[in-house]
């Protein structure tokens, strides 16, 4: 595609927070290879929504829409008005899991539009999805792999006006899934550490965190933290933007955390490490069970973080 002119592309990523952004890089070097291109963008609402109010994207369409479910399904008709909108596009490019059934998508879409590519993550690639998909993505686009600095330029939210706040921290708990989760109550110990080594900061739960939240009020957050409870998710960027650390599980606060350039440390299970590690300045400690990380690993690895910054 190097070369040609395109408009107007349609863009496909299904799933939560971190499924969106481990495809940012991609998105953010369509935007760079072909300036004034009007991007559309297909996925939860929330995120999709996030994506425009950022400038990553012109148009999100939320795929709960039932007007959708065509596109999907070989036995249902594709509605004529929604054949015409998407042969308009100049490019449809969506990015898949291998577990997802793309079989009648991809046909699909094929039909409807010549320049539809469905990329579709390899584990056997040993890569990272985000580095995978902006790989096949630059490929895609004629740039025969392009150099590491180019993903890390790609590989940040591109409005984000970064305005750090000296010592502040943001930690984050919680995961979409309860066997990610390290201990709460070490978390804990970690804002302790912090608050005595000069950090204020915010202890961020959302709804996946609920039953938590008994617990998060019985204990008594040290002077200069506070808990900021269910934010949305510019209100959560803001943070971020302004912390100079964050703590988090294999969770998509993680790789928005990443996507704002704050220094990340993530605790993973060893399984999803390889795929799911968040791109930027990021400090990946792993175990096979992540209660086997353990707290003294972890604050040294904050401390290394802590005297990186003190060195300037």
């Amino acid at each position: 595609m190097r070369g040609l002119f395109i408009k107007k592309a349609l863009l496909f990523r299904l799933g939560g927070l971190g499924d969106v952004l481990v495809a940012l890089p991609s998105i953010n070097l369509l935007r760079k290879s072909f300036p004034g291109l009007a991007l559309h963008f297909i996925g939860r609402k929330e995120y999709g929504e996030f994506l425009r109010q950022e400038g990553a994207v012109e148009i999100a369409h939320s795929i709960d829409e039932a007007k959708w479910a065509p596109l999907f399904e070989d036995a249902v008709a594709v509605p004529t008005e929604m054949r015409r909108w998407i042969s308009g596009f100049d490019f449809v490019l969506g990015w898949f899991q291998p577990k997802t059934e793309t079989r009648g998508f991809s046909r699909i879409l094929g039909d409807l539009c010549p320049g539809a590519r469905l990329m579709i993550y390899d584990p056997a690639s040993r890569l990272p999805i985000s580095r995978y998909f902006f790989e096949k993505t630059a490929e895609t686009l004629g740039t025969n792999g392009p150099p590491a600095p180019a993903f890390e330029e790609c590989a940040r939210l591109l409005s984000s006006k970064i305005s750090r706040a000296p010592k502040f921290a943001v930690v984050h708990p919680g995961s979409g899934s309860p066997k990610k989760y390290w201990p709460l109550d070490r978390f804990l110990a970690v804002v302790s550490f912090l608050q005595k080594r000069g950090f204020r900061g915010t202890l961020a739960t959302g709804e996946a965190e609920e039953s938590w939240e008994g617990d998060l009020r019985k204990a008594a957050l040290p002077a200069g933290w506070a808990w900021l409870r269910r934010p949305d998710l510019p209100a959560l960027a803001r943070s971020l933007r302004e912390a100079t650390l964050y703590l988090g599980n294999d969770s998509g606060v993680t790789h928005l955390a990443a996507a704002c350039g704050t220094s990340v440390i993530a605790i993973f299970r060893k399984e999803f490490e390889e795929a799911w590690r968040p791109f930027g300045r990021a400090t990946v400690l792993s175990a096979e069970d992540v209660e086997r990380v353990s707290l003294e690993d972890v604050l040294a690895a904050v401390g290394r973080v802590i005297a990186r910054q003190s060195a300037g």
